[in-house]
């Protein structure tokens, strides 16, 4: 008999499900054209610069539970990553990258409006997104890591590309993998069939129902944005490729 996840091994495996498989496009970069990869740089940068405005409301939202400790969580974490876009958009135009240039994309508007209006619903709900979506950072990380690498390396970048890659290395040197498991600890133990979860030490009263619905909403969001996201990388390649 399989073993009954609890909510964060759910919110987790769901996670995995999905990372597993937006990592599949990008495993050959060669693939692609300097102009995609750096396009899909400069839409990443998109979410860093919306990161704290999620973090700070969904901190706000959450302080309607009856403790402090997720509204502490999450605004500790938004401390944590104030001045991060700034460094993400020099380390990017030291490369030649000018976030300033990019047209906008609708797809990352509605994406991010919409993550949004996640991180100001219910409190559960909203500690599910949050949940998610830190967990989601870890494997963008990885993914833009080796994308700035290539780029680098395709522009001759060499040492001024190094502030790019520090950039993505801060956050997977335990960064967002601490967000993560900080926020982990409100739903370790909880499960889909308990419809409410008394307050528990620093643990507030939680709806583990909740808690899902949240987090399956902030994972549905991305799966389609990385959807939107390939197809206008292809798109671009066969532009590129019918010019030359």
């Amino acid at each position: 008999m399989q073993k009954k996840l609890d909510v964060e091994k759910t919110i987790d495996q769901w996670n995995a499900d999905f990372t597993d498989n937006a990592r599949k496009p990008l495993q050959d970069l060669s693939q692609y054209s300097t102009e995609s990869l750096e396009w899909l740089m400069m839409e990443h940068y998109q979410f860093s610069f919306r990161n704290c405005e999620f973090l700070w409301n969904a901190a706000q939202t959450t302080g309607a539970f009856d403790t402090g400790a997720v509204k502490k969580e999450l605004i500790r974490n938004y401390e944590e990553e104030s001045g991060h876009a700034a460094m993400y958009k020099a380390a990017l135009k030291k490369v030649g990258s000018d976030v300033e240039a990019r047209d906008e994309f609708m797809p990352t508007t509605k994406f991010l409006d919409a993550v949004g209006e996640l991180c100001m619903g219910e409190p559960s709900s909203v500690l599910g997104t949050m949940f998610a979506t830190e967990t989601a950072a870890i494997f963008e990380h990885q993914i833009f890591r080796a994308v700035s690498v290539e780029v680098i390396a395709r522009r001759s970048a060499g040492v001024k590309g190094k502030p790019l890659v520090a950039f993505h290395d801060l956050h997977l040197d335990g960064v967002e993998q601490s967000h993560k498991d900080e926020l982990g600890i409100f739903l370790r133990g909880l499960f889909e069939d308990q419809s409410v979860v008394a307050g528990e030490g620093d643990r507030p009263t939680i709806r583990p129902q909740q808690a899902l619905e949240g987090g399956k909403e902030a994972i549905e969001l991305m799966k389609a944005w990385w959807v939107e996201l390939f197809a206008a990388m292809n798109e671009k390649n066969k532009v590129l490729a019918m010019a030359v």
